[in-house]
Formats: C-alpha cells, sequence, structure tokens
C-alpha cells in the first residue's frame, strides 16, 4: 500500500517498482495525493499494474477509474462500488467476512484486512473453502509475515506499506526501497505455481 509517496516522486517510485520486480502499485485513496498517483503512474509507467486501496466511496472508485486504476481494494463492502468496479471491468477487492453475500454479488476475489484481527489465515481457509473464494490480504503485514500468507493456497497476494518505506521515501533513499522490493518479489517467486 502507497501512502507516503508524493506526486513529486512518481518517476523515482515507478522507477523502483520496476527495477525490484514488483511492478504492481495499490495507492491508498486516503492519501493527500492518492489520485493524483494513480493518474500520474499509469500515464508514465503502462506495464506497472496500477490500483486504488483503502476506497471508501463510490466517488473514489469512479475517480481512480477514470484515472486509470486497474484494481479497487476497498475495506467496506459497498454494493455500489462493487456494481460499478464490475460494470467498468475494473478488478474489485472489498472486504467482508459473509461468503454468501459475496457470492451473491458473484465475486471470487475478496480482500481481508485487517487480516489477523479478522480470523488469520483459519477465516481465510473457512471462506474459501465454504465458498469457492481466493483472497487478497493486508494489515500489518511484514517481509517476514507476508510468506506466511503467500504460501497459502488460498492468498492470491498480499499487500501493504512495509516496502515503500515513508522514512526511505522522505529521504529519497530509493536504492533501499528497491531492495525491499527484490525481497518481497523473491518470496513470490519461491512459492509454487497454483
Amino acid at each position: 500500500m502507497i501512502k507516503t509517496v508524493g506526486v513529486d516522486q512518481v518517476l523515482s517510485l515507478g522507477s523502483a517498482l520496476i527495477a525490484g520486480g514488483l511492478p504492481v502499485a495499490n495507492v491508498s485513496q486516503q492519501a493527500d495525493d492518492g489520485l493524483e498517483l494513480v493518474r500520474e503512474l499509469t500515464s508514465n509507467f503502462p506495464d506497472i499494474l496500477v490500483g486504488a486501496g483503502n476506497v471508501q466511496t463510490e466517488g473514489e472508485a469512479r475517480n481512480a477509474i477514470e484515472a486509470g486504476a486497474r484494481f479497487v481494494f476497498s475495506p467496506i463492502f459497498d454494493p455500489a462500488i462493487i456494481s460499478l468496479c464490475q460494470q467498468q471491468g475494473v478488478a474489485v477487492f472489498p472486504v467482508t467476512k459473509d461468503g454468501i453475500l459475496a457470492v451473491e454479488l458473484e465475486l471470487k476475489f475478496l480482500g481481508f484486512y485487517p487480516v489477523e484481527k479478522m480470523g488469520g489465515l483459519p477465516a481465510v481457509d473457512y471462506l474459501a473453502d465454504r465458498f469457492g473464494l481466493k483472497f487478497v490480504v493486508a494489515g500489518s503485514l511484514t517481509d517476514k509475515t507476508a510468506n506466511t500468507y503467500l504460501e497459502n493456497r488460498n492468498v492470491i497476494a498480499v499487500t501493504g506499506s512495509w516496502m515503500i518505506d515513508p522514512i526511505l521515501v522522505a529521504s529519497e533513499q530509493w536504492t533501499l526501497v528497491i531492495k525491499a522490493l527484490r525481497k518481497t518479489a523473491a518470496l513470490a517467486q519461491l512459492l509454487p505455481a497454483r
């Protein structure tokens, strides 16, 4: 989750994501420059999969999609956000533990945030087994805990801010950001194909 990068740093961020081997950006829409960062990343780096994170209203989802977001991660389960994304052909990962509701809205993928407070991997596995769902997990993950989730057959991705450390961003230490990105990318490459 990208929260602390300014628009003036978009070229450094995009270059770091590519050099780090992890060309995906989940940009918080609650950050001051979130929407503009989505717009600039998508226009300057077409090979990066840019999404809007922490989307809390249908308007935020619409704005992010218009800015070029290719996925929406929402900490709430809002049918209006889900419907908009489905109509626009944009992947949506809303958060809920209500598997029946997810199936009724024809969702196969959900967000799970904050993962530990929602029951961790046992809850993920229960919902996956009962309702045929897969998950993008988030919430206080680190480079040390991400692997535990990525190894789970029901988790398709993790998101978090540990790779884009605010202190490193503020001090323009992009080489260290790239190192953190490479470490996380290596985790994903070591996992068996699903």
